[in-house]
């Protein structure tokens, strides 16, 4: 039978009356459908948690809405399709800039049991083929956006912006059925192969055996990673690194311009921005420019290789480092595949492949989906904002993000006979006071929203765990900490990548301050995604208070070798910039060493 938390129209209207709600605190703003309004929430859903991965700082109003409704619906659609086997999907909810879900459980047994048969057997082909899968989705992803490419935005009448919107939205919600597909099979690969490791070995996800099977390998991030190193060095081989070093970012293009040599150079870094240029800075809201809109971006990251010497080394630092991981990974599959009855074998194989897709996956859709996608959505809806500010509908383009798409379609055509500044300007102002008061305070949001009596922890035991999502439990929300009272530490977290490393701490709320990150610094963080990771050539070691095993936090630091702690929940609040810090990423632990 269906839970109460499921209950019928009838006993939802009987919840509401009992409650003596109000209809006019029940007023939906931002995000039409989808703002958080507690009274009206709870009672569905009990609880609410903060993504804070995927909403640290706080999102605009647009990305918002985009977001709770498109990956909320791209989940489901995964989810009911794979019959995942407790988790119908999620629902997402925007409140003060934070991206808040609730997962819908299954709770009758004899359904589980049915959607484990249906799930394990669409499990297969990705067991048998999920890298032919995924090149054929990237396949489609990039046919795509090469269409939306062809737009013209400058050329364009509001005809075809409204259409080129209606596009826009169209190819959003394809990358979000994609993107799940990917992730809940691999990811749930990676769960199937912990419980599998606590079974025989009594080994779980962060113990050091079971990350070094999901180490050293090559997806195109890092492709394109290691084509910014090669400019670099070309750079230096070609005596023009002095650009570099004795100009700012903003102004190395045009220095090199007049320079035979350096034009020479900016041909090739041309020809790498048109490939690999439409990428987002970070792929949490359409506020940050692409690189091919602000090729200083890119040319930042090279000019870092060259002054921090990278760019002078003979190999490229990862390839080291990957092939020591690979050999280390083969080593370790092998002990542990030694201590299995022959019959087990090709079972275990077979999962720990799918498993090791899960790290390649969550660091190739990041490219593939969110940061490529959004940089067409960031140009179109840009297009917009640029007509909206000449007819005075809003005061400025970058006002467009204020809104949501319902209220910048009643507008498109005939933007003249509209005025939305009122709207942008109040939504502007309570945007930028989050996003200051997250710089200056760091997380001011409440992690859930709930109305179980013990809080927090008993709505991750209710309302999270018996969902068994893959994504929740090991990326959005991530395992909760287990208290370790024998090691006396300060704070604890869970092993993203093990080791151990001191030094002083750094701690960055925003990644436009990582410029402040100084070689052998301990990066305190909310969290980290794509912009983040050149941190992770310079830091000791890593300390996050959001995220799980698959976050890209603790998958990047696998990959660098460094020791990165995730999920402490409040190490920003509570380690200083400059305090000395002992990290035993291994045992999840930080020591501050002069309090």
């Amino acid at each position: 039978m269906m839970q109460e938390r499921y209950a019928s129209p009838e006993t939802r209207v009987g919840k509401w009356e009992a409650q003596n709600l109000r209809a006019e605190n029940a007023i939906w703003d931002a995000a039409p459908g989808y703002d958080l309004i507690p009274e009206v929430d709870l009672p569905l859903f009990h609880s609410l948690f903060l993504d804070g991965t995927h909403s640290s700082p706080p999102v605009t109003p647009l990305y918002g809405y985009m977001w709770v409704r498109h990956c909320g619906l791209g989940n489901k659609w995964a989810n009911i399709s794979l019959s995942l086997p407790r988790c119908y999907g999620w629902e997402w909810r925007y409140k003060d800039g934070g991206l808040y879900v609730a997962f819908l459980i299954v709770d009758d047994e004899k359904e589980i049991k049915e959607r484990e048969k249906k799930f394990k057997q669409a499990l297969v082909p990705y067991i048998e083929d999920f890298g032919g899968i995924w090149e054929n989705n990237k396949k489609i992803l990039m046919d795509t956006y090469d269409q939306l490419k062809q737009f013209d935005p400058d050329k364009a009448s509001p005809l075809d912006l409204q259409k080129h919107i209606w596009k826009l939205d169209e190819a959003y919600q394809k990358m979000w059925e994609i993107h799940f597909f990917g992730q809940q099979t691999s990811y749930s690969a990676w769960i199937l192969l912990e419980e599998e490791m606590k079974k025989r070995f009594g080994l779980n996800d962060q113990s050091p055996e079971f990350q070094n099977m999901m180490r050293g390998f090559e997806n195109e991030v890092y492709r394109i990673d290691k084509k910014l190193w090669l400019l670099a060095k070309q750079a230096v081989d070609m005596n023009i690194d002095h650009f570099f070093k004795e100009y700012a970012s903003e102004e190395i293009l045009l220095e090199l311009g007049q320079d035979p040599k350096g034009s020479e150079w900016l041909k090739e870094f041309m020809t790498f921005l048109h490939t690999n240029g439409w990428r987002m800075v970070r792929m949490n809201d359409f506020v940050d420019p692409y690189w091919l809109e602000q090729p200083n971006i890119p040319i930042k990251l090279i000019k870092d290789l060259i002054v921090g010497g990278v760019a002078e080394k003979k190999d490229y630092p990862l390839d080291i480092k990957r092939k020591e991981l690979s050999m280390e990974r083969e080593k370790t599959i092998k002990k542990l595949m030694d201590k299995l009855p022959p019959q087990d074998k090709d079972w275990f194989q077979s999962l720990i492949q799918l498993a090791q897709w899960a790290s390649i996956y969550s660091e190739e859709h990041d490219l593939y989906c969110e940061l490529s996608c959004q940089a067409l959505m960031r140009r179109g809806y840009l297009a917009v904002g640029k007509r909206f500010a000449q007819e005075g509908t809003l005061d400025r383009p970058d006002d467009i993000f204020m809104l949501n798409p319902w209220e910048i379609e009643s507008a498109i055509l005939l933007p003249k006979f509209n005025d939305l500044r009122w709207i942008a300007r109040r939504r502007r102002t309570e945007w930028e006071e989050w996003v200051t008061r997250f710089t200056n305070e760091g997380e001011f949001r409440p992690p859930v929203y709930t109305d179980r009596p013990e809080g927090f922890e008993e709505a991750v035991v209710k309302d999270l765990l018996p969902s068994l999502d893959p994504i929740c439990i090991k990326i959005i929300i991530g395992d909760l900490p287990v208290p370790k009272p024998q090691l006396d530490a300060d704070l604890i977290g869970l092993c993203g990548s093990p080791g151990v490393a001191e030094g002083p701490a750094r701690v960055i709320i925003n990644y436009e301050d990582l410029n402040q990150l100084k070689p052998g610094e301990v990066l305190v963080c909310p969290g980290t995604n794509p912009a983040w990771t050149p941190a992770f050539s310079l830091a000791a070691a890593v300390i996050a208070d959001r995220g799980g095993t698959l976050s890209h936090t603790a998958i990047i630091g696998r990959e660098y070798g460094l020791p990165v702690i995730v999920n402490t929940f409040t190490a920003c609040d509570q380690i200083r910039t400059g305090q000395q810090i002992r990290v035993d990423a291994t045992n999840g632990a930080v020591f501050i060493l002069d309090k």
